[in-house]
């Protein structure tokens, strides 16, 4: 793999000198005029507890006792469902860790509790479950995310407990227990197992996977992922140069068939370096700029090539979502 310094050599080689250049780089949003995930609302008052079930079937299992607030506030959540790759990107919700880590998303939520406006955590040593509408494997893990002063978007994994429900002989009832994502298999398995006391109870098979493994008890809130590590990608280092002048422009790399992105803004808009940028088969470059309200943009697959030249062209926002393809 080519090091940054040599693809500087050869943007000094290509350009037959050094000059100073303008690096600022506008901080722009390519799909504002896109449909974005718009952040739900509910009321709880001053319940004690409720099921909460937003627009795309997350559910939250909400238990006053688990925040430190008096029984006369009232609590509001915020929640958010980003459960598509067109979700994330549209959104610039990265599949990063701050290890720089590629992940692979099943599915991302925003849990905002408040009483009168102000922030809520939950009490040391609670947790609030999660129902998600998704299947989750023993290769998912729970991350946490942090925006930084670019509305970049990190994760970094948190730790978390997955409810399941065992029949228990002597009570003649199903219990709940918290095991680890990687204990799952061992439990689907065991109520396989117990088919026919199940089938007592529920009557119908098909609710055994609904039962294990879809409750999550987190022990944070705000930006919550469920994600998998993607095995064995390699870094690479770009050197990508622009002739078109813009006010602002973003880098992302996207991958066919998974449902992973990355985005960068570069500090030059022409001379643009990009490095430890993770690289798997069929990877693609697509740069957005913006110059006047109007976007330009062009997707290159990325190959052998580390020194690329762009050469970007004016694009609606129609046309942009149909580049992304996802």
């Amino acid at each position: 793999m080519k090091k940054i310094g040599i693809l500087i050599i050869g943007l000094v080689l290509l350009t037959g000198c050094v000059e100073e250049r303008n690096t600022s780089n506008k901080i722009f949003d390519p799909f504002q005029t896109s449909i974005k995930v718009e952040s739900q609302f509910f009321d709880l008052d001053t319940i004690s507890l409720k099921e909460i079930e937003g627009k795309k079937g997350t559910k939250i299992y909400f238990l006053r006792e688990s925040f430190d607030v008096d029984s006369t506030d009232k609590i509001s959540l915020e929640l958010k469902e980003f459960y598509t790759i067109s979700d994330l990107i549209k959104n610039n919700i990265r599949t990063i860790t701050q290890d720089n880590e590629l992940l692979e998303s099943s599915g991302v939520i925003y849990l905002n509790f408040t009483k009168n406006g102000e922030e809520l955590k939950l009490k040391d040593s609670t947790t609030i479950r999660v129902r998600f509408p998704i299947s989750l494997s023993k290769q998912d893990k729970i991350f946490n995310g942090k925006i930084d002063s670019i509305s970049q978007m990190s994760w970094s994994e948190t730790e978390a407990y997955f409810m399941v429900l065992r029949f228990n002989k002597k009570y003649q009832i199903d219990m709940g227990y918290n095991v680890t994502l990687d204990s799952l298999p061992y439990y689907q398995e065991l109520w396989r197992k117990q088919d026919s006391i199940y089938e007592e109870t529920v009557e119908s098979y098909n609710n055994i996977d609904k039962k294990v493994g879809a409750a999550v008890s987190l022990t944070n809130l705000g930006w919550i992922n469920v994600d998998r590590f993607v095995e064995k990608p390699t870094t690479r280092d770009f050197l990508l140069t622009n002739s078109l002048e813009v006010e602002g422009i973003v880098m992302y790399v996207v991958y066919e068939n998974l449902n992973s992105f990355t985005s960068y803004y570069p500090d030059d808009t022409k001379n643009i370096i990009l490095t430890d940028v993770p690289v798997l088969e069929n990877t693609s470059l697509i740069a957005v700029g913006i110059k006047n309200k109007q976007l330009y943009a062009q997707k290159i697959l990325v190959e052998d090539k580390d020194s690329l030249q762009l050469s970007l062209q004016p694009i609606n926002q129609t046309e942009l979502d149909k580049l992304f393809g996802k």
